[in-house]
């Protein structure tokens, strides 16, 4: 199995059978493009500063999307202020080209991709996660919404 069959077998597999989520929300991103370096800005309040938690990044595209993934880079800043900063490459096709995100509205296609997996929030308070664009294009159009699930690690995991 190739790199990218691996990955969205992962993928797949832990979308399908993730535990309910703590946290799980999206906003509507503005019609006219997400323009780079604005960020789809969340607030979680963290009550546990032990168990792991895993992160999912939710994507929801239409179908005129015009590239076969999106680059993102994801900031999260914890109560005291520090922060950690990744990038995400998020592929939404197949190596077909078929889009690989569910669709249950028309051309909508919604895809949740595993980004932190047995993360520690180790101080008790609000989190802010950042999630921004980095395309070649901006304003990037046909993304429609972003969002986060938060979900605790199971002890058995």
């Amino acid at each position: 199995m190739n790199a990218f069959g691996l990955l969205l077998a992962t993928m797949l597999a832990t979308a399908g059978c993730s535990p309910s989520a703590e946290y799980d929300t999206q906003v509507m991103l503005p019609g006219e493009g997400w323009k780079e370096r604005t960020a789809a800005v969340f607030r979680f309040h963290n009550q546990d500063s032990i168990t792991p938690c895993r992160l999912w990044l939710q994507i929801r595209h239409e179908g005129d999307y015009p590239y076969r993934n999106l680059h993102a880079i994801c900031l999260v800043t914890g109560p005291a202020g520090d922060s950690s900063v990744w990038n995400s490459d998020i592929p939404l096709t197949d190596s077909e080209g078929r889009w690989i995100g569910q669709s249950a509205l028309g051309d909508l296609y919604t895809v949740v991709v595993p980004v932190q997996d047995r993360l520690v929030l180790r101080r008790k308070g609000i989190y802010t996660f950042r999630v921004m664009q980095n395309m070649r294009l901006s304003p990037l159009p046909s993304v429609v919404e972003v969002g986060w699930k938060i979900a605790r690690v199971e002890s058995t995991d």
